[in-house]
């Protein structure tokens, strides 16, 4: 809070930001209360024209009447503050939110100006024919607006900064990924053969303990071996063959490369008559295996997966009905090395929103705890 508090009194100190910029900013609080339900109108929509802005309500499974008391309680608190270290906290703590949701930058500064303009028509609204009084009101609204901005900025510049370090760590992983291949991808392989051939001799195969034993090693190679394809997978994401294809297809076939329980059921839902999507099909298939994996792994009973028509895009909906996740850990699934499992690596879904997004689609994580998970991959038409 210090540092915070700090860096927002130079600010104000920087744009000449007093208490007449507060009194000329008050002035405009009642016609911001009887126009703010217009402007919010206008700002969601603006949002909904836009793919990659809306993206980040989709992916993060945004509740819009909370998004909508969020941005009110922000206009309203630009007019009457207190502009003290606890505003800009809560402000830094918007940006952050921005950059955890991935939102692109420019859509921040957009939407910045789009609330400029409305802040100066209030400004012209409340004081037209006071020059005096409307050059007052306008400079203010300007300075705690360039506040705002400088503020939001900030967590963007932090996040390209935490980035640079991620990048040179996921560099570091690159590299160890391809020596762990070529290191240990053969040795598995012959580990494999050996227990392959182990499994045929016969008192093994009368012997219940010893074949559980090796069916376990047997699955440990094979689990090996996977981390190690993810992880080159991960470093290495090639740029995507697209096609037009069907969504259906492509969920069969990531069915059938997944084991379902036996006390588990599947339910399928797919609607017959969609239109083909321009995907690359094995990549596409590789993100659905991911995610059925995961819910085949969480859910008790019954996972659904359902496909449905949803503007220029084909939607698959993949519902367990497990345990759930909290709402922070929500905001992490899809981070490198983050995982809910206890002998999880955490690649999977990362890779999962890679591929998805090299595709020109969209992931996106609903989940409760105690009421499951659901993943909706939105993938664009052909």
């Amino acid at each position: 809070m210090p540092e915070t508090e700090a860096q927002f009194d130079e600010m104000k100190r920087y744009v000449g930001f007093g208490p007449q910029d507060e009194a000329w900013l008050a002035t405009l609080q009642t016609a911001a209360d009887k126009g703010l339900e217009g402007l919010l109108d206008r700002f969601y929509e603006t949002i909904a024209r836009h793919p990659d802005a809306s993206r980040v309500f989709v992916e993060t499974g945004g509740d819009p009447a909370r998004l909508r008391i969020t941005l009110t309680d922000w206009v309203k608190t630009c007019l009457v503050g207190p502009y003290d270290a606890a505003y800009a906290a809560r402000r830094k703590a918007i940006g952050h939110a921005h950059v955890r949701h991935q939102l692109p930058q420019r859509y921040m500064l957009l939407a910045m100006n789009l609330v400029r303009v409305w802040f100066t028509g209030l400004c012209f609204d409340v004081h037209a024919g006071n020059a005096k009084a409307l050059r007052g009101a306008c400079d203010a609204v300007n300075r705690v607006l360039d506040i705002e901005l400088a503020l939001m900025l900030g967590t963007y510049r932090d996040d390209l900064l935490a980035k640079m370090q991620r990048q040179e760590r996921l560099a570091t992983i690159g590299e160890l990924a391809a020596g762990i291949h070529h290191e240990l991808k053969n040795p598995l392989a012959a580990v494999d053969a050996a227990l392959f051939a182990l499994g045929d001799r016969r008192a093994l195969r009368a012997d219940p303990a010893s074949r559980r034993l090796l069916d376990r090693a047997r699955g440990n190679v094979d689990r090996a071996s996977e981390i190690i394809t993810d992880l080159l997978s991960f470093a290495r994401l090639r740029n995507p063959a697209s096609s037009a294809v069907s969504v259906e297809d492509i969920t069969r076939a990531a069915l059938d490369r997944v084991t379902i329980p036996s006390a588990c059921r599947l339910v399928e839902d797919f609607d017959p008559a969609l239109p083909l999507v321009r995907v690359d099909p094995a990549q596409i298939e590789q993100v659905l295996v991911n995610i059925l994996e995961n819910a085949f792994d969480a859910s008790p009973a019954s996972v659904r997966v359902s496909t449905r028509l949803s503007g220029n895009s084909v939607d698959v909906e993949v519902s367990d009905d497990g345990a759930g996740i909290s709402r922070e850990q929500t905001q992490r699934v899809f981070e490198p090395l983050f995982t809910t499992k206890p002998e999880g690596v955490g690649l999977g879904l990362s890779l999962s929103r890679n591929l998805v997004h090299a595709n020109r689609g969209s992931i996106g994580l609903r989940s409760e705890p105690g009421r499951g998970t659901t993943v909706t991959v939105s993938l664009p038409l052909g």
